[in-house]
């Protein structure tokens, strides 16, 4: 599996965010830990405001889950992890979803099975130190789009992962 190096973008995500160890309760890839049950918290209110989400929607076929490392996450290993879509506008939001505006930079792109756990820590250990390119912000995108993606216990799910990248000693976009 060879990834693809994206063009520049912004994402302009609309859903709900979580702060914390998120596997205190259960374990990785189960959805009675926190990430599951702020899945569960964003269907909710997705449910609320389906007509008004259908319509600003980029793709109604994929949900974003994007993990964020604070600049404490090797002390503590709390961080972000927001759900969500990808949406057209930002003039409204509803009071119990935030917007995550990620910044404008290219991405490393690539697809696993749920159960390949393998691959991004050959992305990261093998593929970028051995690249011209370095990850540019703290944090991943795991998209999950329909029908690919069938659910965390079956073998045959599909995950898209986005590392934000820049080429090596690129001068700090932030």
């Amino acid at each position: 599996m060879e990834p693809i190096i994206t063009e520049e973008k912004v994402f302009n995500l609309l859903g709900c965010i979580y702060y914390g160890d998120p596997f205190h309760s259960a374990a990785p890839w189960s959805y009675e830990n926190e990430i599951g049950l702020l899945w569960k918290r964003y269907a909710n209110l997705a449910k609320t405001y389906k007509n008004f989400l259908n319509k600003i929607n980029v793709n109604p076929n994929v949900g974003y889950e994007v993990h964020i490392e604070p600049k404490e996450f090797q002390d503590t290993k709390n961080f972000y992890v927001f759900v969500g879509i990808e949406v057209f506008s930002l003039e409204f939001v509803p009071l119990e979803m935030i917007v995550k505006k990620l910044p404008k930079t290219e991405y490393l792109f690539f697809t696993t099975k749920a159960d390949d756990f393998k691959t991004c820590g050959n992305i990261y250990n093998d593929w970028l130190p051995s690249s011209e390119y370095e990850q540019s912000y703290p944090y991943i995108i795991e998209a999950y789009e329909h029908p690919r993606y069938k659910g965390l216990t079956d073998k045959e799910s599909e995950i898209d992962w986005y590392i934000p990248i820049k080429k090596k000693n690129e001068s700090d976009n932030e």
